[in-house]
């Protein structure tokens, strides 16, 4: 049997129910979600069951041209009556599960290959757009199935746990990352060229990725007498291209004990491994600079904070205020974003990426992180300047599943060497969930449900950060 945990369904079958109950079930299940999609109101779904029954609801027959009232601005690229999206429901099963658990059930219910569908994030795109009037995942079940749930996703970040995340997820194996990755190994939102410049069309994600780092070490000041404390390695390619654009030093930390490795087997490759030092280390047990300073010049993190944990973002800013120099210091966060009006319902329950991508992960907002930050520091990190990146995330999550599906046929091999009693039943499981983990995300960027911001943080008198300003 697969690893993946079969949900409500497959736990009626397990307590041995009776197959007319369960089936009796299932068919209430179903009727109860076909009633929530007759409310669509932007595009057309459509499902066929596998008796070959079709439905289609189609919301375009009720509000064509829906007005900027009916949707923020920021969504009216998706305001289009021929956004159509077929499912196919191969199971009786994803019924139950979609009732139970909505967004997990459905989840769960395409990896299990109960659901399919040719365009993932065209069906969640659709949902956002009708995301208030389809009401399945609020009521009184709803209500009743969180605070089962809820206590499974509220992990506490301790040291320990921070350690556990960081394996389940960046220990998978270097090379499956490498499969869907840019050259440069860089696992975070890219910056893309503007439309309005004519290069654009020819833009790469590597050049993307590239210009992206280099936006941060512009907003560091770093510079050649820096030494940068990085929190978060990944592969490397930051404290790299820090180094190689600056001749500064870093030290970079990781809870990865598998990216620790290949990251330095890139620096030395590189030639930087006199100016780098990978640490495998918790953020909050970081060693002091040996080289004569107290602390360190410039602080960056990239799309780490997001495994830091809601309990412990004040712990996090505040072993950074630690850390930074007090006289000049600078910091740059790199941030995935839930956007204000969400957050209470989404720091409520858990989601997709935090059963069964990213455990322990939390998402804050941009209020939340900056009123942390203060708190945290006490007043001593002064917020400089936010930049919002997420729309740049959209194209670089399309990119990495379609160099994911692309290269499966070396995926698998590796995760059979990691794994050896894997089964193809696993496999199968892994490539949809990935799959499905990559267009959730796409969607999300696509439809401004998800942000990404860069922001840098100075001490008040940190001069660095208008040395470019003519006075």
């Amino acid at each position: 049997m697969s690893s993946i945990w079969k949900s409500w369904a497959s736990l009626m079958k397990v307590l041995c129910f009776p197959r007319t109950l369960v089936a009796a079930t299932a068919d209430i299940a179903r009727r109860i979600v076909l009633s929530q999609f007759h409310k669509l109101e932007h595009g057309t779904l459509v499902i066929y069951e596998p008796n070959g029954t079709k439905h289609v609801f189609d919301g375009s027959t009720l509000t064509d041209a829906p007005s900027a009232t009916t949707l923020p601005p920021e969504r009216h690229g998706l305001q289009k009556s021929d956004l159509a999206v077929e499912l196919h429901i191969h199971s009786p099963d994803a019924w139950i599960r979609i009732l139970l658990t909505h967004d997990i059930g459905f989840a769960e219910s395409y990896m299990l290959g109960e659901i399919t569908c040719e365009n993932l994030t065209s069906f969640f795109q659709l949902f956002v757009l009708n995301s208030a009037a389809l009401t399945l995942g609020s009521g009184i079940l709803s209500s009743l199935t969180s605070v089962v749930t809820a206590p499974l996703h509220r992990l506490s970040n301790t040291t320990d746990q921070s350690l556990l995340n960081a394996q389940s997820h960046y220990s998978l194996s270097s090379d499956m990352f490498a499969a869907f990755l840019d050259p440069t190994m860089t696992y975070s939102a890219p910056i893309w060229l503007p439309t309005t410049d004519p290069a654009s069309a020819n833009d790469t994600l590597q050049a993307a990725q590239a210009r992206k780092l280099h936006h941060i070490i512009a907003e560091a000041r770093i510079k050649a007498s820096d030494h940068i404390l990085e929190i978060g390695t990944g592969w490397g390619s930051f404290a790299i291209e820090a180094v190689r654009a600056t001749s500064c030093h870093v030290t970079t930390i990781t809870l990865s004990s598998e990216q620790a490795l290949l990251a330095q087997e890139r620096i030395r490759d590189a030639g930087f491994h006199h100016e780098i030092e990978v640490l495998v280390c918790d953020y909050r047990h970081v060693p002091l600079p040996n080289d004569g300073k107290s602390r360190y010049d410039k602080i960056v993190s990239i799309e780490m904070i997001e495994h830091v944990g809601s309990g412990y973002l004040d712990t996090y800013f505040g072993c950074v205020d630690r850390y930074l120099k007090p006289d000049g210091g600078i910091a740059v966060f790199q941030v995935i974003t839930i956007p204000e009006p969400r957050y209470l319902g989404y720091a409520a329950r858990q989601d997709f990426i935090q059963r069964y991508i990213f455990p322990g992960g939390h998402l804050p907002t941009v209020s939340g992180l900056v009123g942390s930050i203060d708190r945290a520091s006490k007043g001593r990190m002064v917020v400089d300047n936010v930049t919002s990146l997420g729309g740049h995330y959209a194209r670089a999550l399309r990119e990495w599943r379609e160099n994911f599906l692309a290269n499966w046929e070396k995926v698998g091999p590796v995760l059979r060497k990691r794994k050896p009693a894997i089964t193809d039943a696993d496999l199968e499981i892994f490539k949809r969930k990935w799959e499905y983990y990559f267009s959730y995300c796409e969607a999300g960027f696509a439809t401004k449900t998800l942000g990404d911001v860069s922001i840098t943080v100075g001490r008040e008198g940190a001069m660095e950060l208008i040395e470019d300003i003519p006075m």
